[in-house]
């Protein structure tokens, strides 16, 4: 029986060489590291690059994704692209073995304010999506947000299963909360917000840090469902001191330095995203110091 949406979900960094290529073993590695406390793994979301990586780099992450997983956890595949047949093309990547779910966010680039647009744009893609579609909310990166209104009109459609809300406002996010049934859920993607989000009845955490502190969000989670909100409190600080990593040079290229510095890749951003400086590398290494993600 498939596992409902929810939980702990890691979005996986990609891993890839000086040529972009995915070095598999790197991935591997890091799937090792993040699975015994996830709930969910999530290939190709923002952390996976999946803007700056090709096709072929993108298919293979995938397929070493769901051989190395097994079966062990739902598996959720990013399809997101720029224009509706582009995601369409995208839901090849849906394997009918080891994937579970299809995340999609709104076309991006063209940043248009029309929401029946919009609404169509995910219609068609959970029409003909072979797996469970989730929404993904991140107007920061393509510019266009998924209205309350739409996302309410969207959560009823057989094949869209719930949403992942990474604006950061915690107004909407409360209101997207009432949208939540049996069949929808409803997803914080700011490790910021987690402990409140949970607080409030949110069905999941899908945030970029478990790829480098994924026992410490497990560990957000497990205090919240036992009722420990001191325990959750205190994480909940060291987290949102920990995610200011986030604010050195670019987030997505702090993220690699910080999974190099554990050891789990090579530490590559895709171009044109900047390199931290060494200032930054030894900010982002002081914190994963104090947070006991590292040795000496």
């Amino acid at each position: 029986m498939k596992q409902p949406v929810g939980g702990l979900i890691c979005p996986l960094a990609t891993p890839i060489d000086e040529d972009e290529r995915l070095i598999p073993e790197h991935l591997c590695r890091l799937l090792d590291y993040v699975l015994p406390y996830m709930d969910g793994i999530f290939p190709l979301g923002s952390s996976g690059q999946f803007a700056l990586i090709g096709d072929e780099v993108a298919d293979a992450v995938v397929d070493v994704t769901v051989q190395h997983v097994a079966g062990r956890l739902p598996v959720y595949v990013g399809v997101s692209g720029s224009c509706t047949s582009s995601v369409i093309r995208n839901l090849r990547r849906a394997r009918p073995e080891g994937v579970d779910y299809v995340v999609v966010c709104t076309s991006y680039y063209y940043p248009f304010r029309h929401p029946q647009a919009m609404e169509d744009h995910f219609r068609r893609v959970a029409d003909l999506s072979p797996k469970p579609v989730v929404l993904y909310n991140i107007p920061q990166n393509t510019g266009i947000p998924i209205p309350l209104e739409s996302a309410a009109v969207l959560a009823e459609h057989p094949n869209i299963v719930g949403i992942k809300d990474s604006a950061g406002d915690m107004l909407l996010f409360q209101e997207l909360l009432a949208l939540r049934s049996p069949k929808f859920a409803v997803m914080q993607g700011r490790e910021q917000l987690a402990a409140a989000s949970l607080w409030l009845g949110a069905d999941g955490i899908v945030s970029a840090l478990p790829n480098i502190a994924p026992q410490i969000l497990r560990q957000l989670v497990d205090a919240l469902q036992a009722g420990d909100r001191e325990q959750a409190l205190a994480l909940q600080r060291r987290i949102t001191r920990l995610a200011c990593i986030f604010d050195q040079t670019y987030w997505l290229s702090a993220l690699m330095a910080a999974i190099h510095e554990l050891g789990l890749g090579c530490g590559r951003a895709g171009a044109p995203l900047p390199t931290p400086s060494p200032e930054q590398r030894l900010f982002i290494r002081s914190r994963m110091h104090e947070a006991g993600l590292l040795e000496g």
